[in-house]
């Protein structure tokens, strides 16, 4: 058993401990940003590496005085929402209780530029997500590189690691590219000259995608 997998386990346990519980309480997430919409809303254990799937999936889009509510159970989390420009917005260790959870998402509580808090590299307005759908294995790099480009760039994961399930967003200008993703064992999955307009571009991997000869 790894140290992440044991974490999760006395995490569970402390969590069935201090409630009686595992009944899940209502997170709640008004987006009060004027007129922005809301396209991302994350949401992650305190001891997560990364933060999971987007609870606004497909085209679904929090518009602006709109509330999205999610069940959880009690306990420690941060919050992150991204909004159609790219921006985020992000809250550290919010306790839930038994009562839930309501945030109003304001102007007032964007991200700054560069923030560490965010997993994502924004540099334009068009989403491409990945969802990691390849059973047991895990993702260990993503690239993202124009289809004109001379080479695929950095991994937008860094040090991260897609677990089954996860999903990554990054927000890039409109343009055509060229998607690279390499799992634990090494082997490959490319997508080639795909086109990325403002509603985005969705890729739920799977083993089938497998490159020729992985």
């Amino acid at each position: 058993m790894n140290g992440k997998t044991l974490s999760r386990i006395l995490t569970a346990a402390i969590i069935l401990f201090s409630t009686g519980c595992l009944e899940k309480v209502p997170l709640a997430v008004t987006n009060g940003l004027e007129e922005y919409d809301i396209y991302c809303v994350y949401i992650s254990r305190g001891t997560d590496d990364v933060w999971g799937s987007n609870h606004l999936p497909g085209t679904d889009v929090l518009e602006p005085g709109k509330t999205a509510e999610v069940m959880v159970q009690p306990g420690v989390y941060d919050l992150q929402v991204i909004d159609e420009d790219g921006d985020t917005y992000t809250l550290h260790d919010i306790r839930i209780g038994a009562d839930g959870f309501e945030w109003t998402v304001t102007l007032d509580d964007m991200d700054e530029i560069n923030s560490s808090s965010t997993n994502l590299q924004n540099t334009g307005q068009c989403p491409i997500t990945i969802t990691n759908n390849l059973g047991s294995w895990d993702v260990y790099g993503v690239w993202i590189s124009p289809s004109d480009g001379d080479d695929w760039g950095d991994n937008h994961l860094g040090e991260e690691i897609l677990y089954q399930g996860d999903t990554y967003t990054a927000y890039l200008q409109s343009d055509t590219y060229d998607i690279y993703i390499e799992d634990e064992d090494g082997d490959t999955y490319t997508r080639w000259s795909v086109v990325v307009e403002p509603g985005g571009y969705t890729w739920n991997v799977r083993i089938s995608d497998i490159d020729s000869g992985g």
